[in-house]
């Protein structure tokens, strides 16, 4: 029943768009798109059978309008039934506030992250088990003696398990990334396309269980964001709401991996909502008590099922004097250099990978054998590389009893090899994450530069004992190093920080963290990009072309990009051409065109570049609004009053500024032409069509219509 009415105050004009009356046995709701109704006010509902009371709810947002049967004695006279008329009042008035909580609830999404943070704590303590499992199964017990045993006994007894074990554990890995892409293909199959992540968690946990040099907290993420996306199809589809599911599921993956809620929350922060190009009016309060929620329930399953013990055993923490506080600055500086190395190893390696595919046609079903037979040679000689839970990091930090501590020239090389056994792990294919190995890494890195310091101050200064050049033991840099590199690779130092300072309890750590974390992860941010224009490798990894010493964000850590428009990406790029991405309406102006001609029609019609044509209307040149700002402030910087320029005085003042480094066509792959662009960093191309070897512009390509066409090709996909 479509209802209409009008409100008291304004025109009569001014009406209700519309309202739908949806009747149930005791209550029937009402929701209106625009309600001009105040707060208080109520009529009648009525209908052929029954008549309804209506309410509106008070409050900011849009009213919603809600009915409930109206009590038979209402219809009496004041003077009858008073007793039980107020009773009925009651009794309605509790109705109505049980049905707006219960709305309420079923709106904010709380009873969905719950399920989320349920479902992944209980998936992540299956996915550890499993691990566990094969761990035990292939190596037979060495794991629990650690690696310093296996250096010990001689590698006439071990060389044949050191080798074969992560070599057919990559064997393994190469069959389910098979199935993985067969699976892909059959896109219109919803319970096919659902097997892919399940069998990505089963690819990792024998990568992990055969100890291949990755980590398990990277595919517990992924875990959790893939059962947030399950959740969120068949609940809610709602795009704000997918993103807050998207978080708990982010938040309840890292806090049952470390056992650390506080941690995966602000990891959901740092990793999900603050990189997202969402709406700005995301409900915070109800993102943040999704988060909560699926990160404590996560944590608290995981807890039952894996125990209460933290994933490494934590040294006591040695603070000994402010006058130390500078050398942890200087540990993060270190830490933020060896965590862009990683990120850059990783990049190389991916590419090369790549490249030898595609020169030598080795099938890429072979790299994860290659990956895992390198890193049984290199463990070998450094048997400490294999991922055996984190041992070999209680091993590191010497908090196990009876282990002998490794030299500051072994834990220099441990760092070394650890960044190639790992970008060779994540180049040739096998699956696992960042998080272990970067605090692996850290660890080596803080030691080495403990015992280092301790040795320097104890020869340059042996006889006198002044406190501010007391410092800390070994154990107490290693903690620190473990977090700013973690935050280094991974950008995420808000979570480093409190990962730690959770782990350890121990107030006295969060000033050094703080001070080495921000300048790591500083240091390393200055080469690494979230994932924008990563092109798919022929391994199923993204690698980003352009300048040799950047690296992609989610070419590292596939776990920090969750967001869909990733997978839509995936989806669409091969099978979309730059003809339905381009926009066809673009400004053209002539070289002898005014700049202050050239800003007013961008002005007018809100265009932030122009295509630059010769008098035959072939495409001459591109100027961008960023290129004139540029050249008003060299003039502004110069004291010089800007002159009325043309356009073709400019392009000669700024050599080059008019140039066209690259042009696409309608007929090209979409996902090629904006992998071009990153490559020469650019958002925006003309796109021409090629007559006679003359080029001819047809439309502008930029990254903002590329995201749009990815996104409305999935909606699309969706409604059909």
């Amino acid at each position: 029943m479509l209802g209409s009415g009008y409100a008291t105050g304004v025109t009569q004009y001014h009406l209700i768009l519309a309202s739908v009356c949806v009747k149930s046995e005791q209550a029937q709701a009402v929701t209106v798109t625009r309600s001009l109704f105040p707060a208080s006010s109520a009529f009648p509902c009525t209908d052929k059978s029954r008549r309804w009371q209506c309410f509106t709810n008070a409050g900011s947002g849009p009213r919603s309008l809600l009915c409930v049967p109206k009590p038979e004695n209402s219809e009496k006279t004041q003077g009858e039934g008073e007793g039980e008329g107020a009773s009925a009042s009651e009794q309605v008035e509790a109705e109505r506030n049980l049905l707006f909580l219960a709305r309420r609830i079923q709106n904010s999404g709380i009873i969905s992250s719950c399920l989320v943070g349920l479902l992944t704590g209980v998936a992540v303590v299956l996915f550890n088990s499993a691990v566990h499992g094969i761990r035990d199964l292939f190596w037979d017990g060495i794991p629990s003696r650690g690696a310093s045993w296996l250096r010990e006994e001689p590698i006439e007894a071990t060389w044949t398990r050191v080798i074969l074990v992560p070599a057919f554990g990559g064997v393994l890995v190469a069959t389910l990334n098979l199935l993985r892409d067969s699976a892909a293909e059959q896109e219109q199959d919803p319970f096919v396309s659902a097997s892919r992540p399940f069998l990505k968690a089963l690819a990792a946990s024998i990568t992990l269980g055969t100890g291949n040099s990755l980590g398990p907290e990277g595919p517990s993420v992924e875990i959790g964001t893939s059962i947030a996306k399950g959740v969120g199809y068949f609940f809610d589809k709602n795009s704000v709401k997918m993103l807050s599911l998207l978080a708990a599921g982010s938040a309840a993956g890292l806090s049952s991996g470390f056992n650390a809620a506080v941690a995966g929350c602000f990891f959901a922060v740092e990793s999900v909502l603050w990189p997202s190009s969402a709406d700005a009016t995301l409900p915070l309060t109800n993102t943040t008590s999704m988060v909560i929620l699926s990160a404590v329930i996560a944590s608290v399953v995981s807890e039952i099922g894996l125990g209460s013990e933290p994933a490494f055993k934590v040294p006591e923490y040695d603070f000994r004097s402010p006058g130390e506080l500078p050398l942890y600055l200087l540990l993060g500086v270190l830490c933020g250099l060896v965590s862009s190395a990683l990120s850059w190893c990783t990049s190389y390696m991916l590419n090369n990978v790549d490249n030898l595919h595609k020169v030598t046609g080795i099938p890429q079903a072979s790299f994860p054998v290659l990956g895992g037979l390198s890193v049984g040679l290199i463990a070998l000689l450094y048997p400490e590389i294999l991922y055996w839970g984190f041992e070999n990091v209680d091993i590191l930090l010497e908090s196990r009893p009876f282990v002998k501590g490794l030299s500051i020239e072994l834990l220099l090389q441990l760092v070394a090899i650890k960044i190639v056994a790992t970008s060779l792990c994540r180049a040739s294919g096998l699956v696992g994450g960042y998080y272990a190995p970067s605090l692996f890494i850290g660890a080596a890195t803080g030691m080495a530069y403990g015992k280092f310091i301790g040795l320097a101050v104890a020869e340059f200064n042996p006889m006198i004992n002044l406190s501010v050049l007391e410092v800390a033991s070994p154990q107490a840099y290693g903690l620190v190093g473990m977090a700013a590199t973690l935050a280094g690779v991974c950008q995420v130092p808000l979570t480093a920080v409190l990962l730690l300072f959770e782990l350890t309890q121990d107030y006295r750590i969060v000033l050094p963290l703080l001070g080495a974390v921000g300048l790591s992860s500083w240091i390393s941010s200055a080469q690494t990009k979230r994932g924008d224009g990563s092109g798919e490798s022929s391994t199923g990894n993204n690698f980003a072309e352009g300048v040799p010493f950047s690296s992609n964000l989610c070419q590292v850590e596939s776990s920090l990009c969750v967001e869909d428009d990733d997978d839509v990406e995936t989806t669409y790029s091969t099978r979309t051409l730059v003809s339905e991405a381009m926009n066809a309406r673009y400004l053209k102006v002539s070289m002898c065109t005014l700049l202050t001609d050239v800003i007013d029609l961008m002005l007018a019609e809100k265009e932030s570049c122009a295509v630059i044509i010769d008098t035959d209307d072939t495409l001459v040149g591109f100027l961008t609004l960023k290129d004139i700002q540029e050249y008003g402030k060299i003039a502004k910087a110069r004291s010089e009053k800007p002159k009325e320029l043309l356009v073709s005085e400019l392009c000669l003042l700024n050599g080059g500024v008019c140039s066209v480094p690259w042009t696409a066509t309608p007929d090209m792959e979409l996902s090629y032409a904006q992998m071009t662009m990153n490559k020469y960093g650019v958002n925006q191309v003309a796109v021409v069509r090629n007559i006679h070897e003359r080029a001819y512009p047809v439309g502008i390509l930029d990254l903002d219509s590329i995201s749009l066409t990815y996104s409305a090709l999935a909606t699309r996909r969706s409604l059909s």
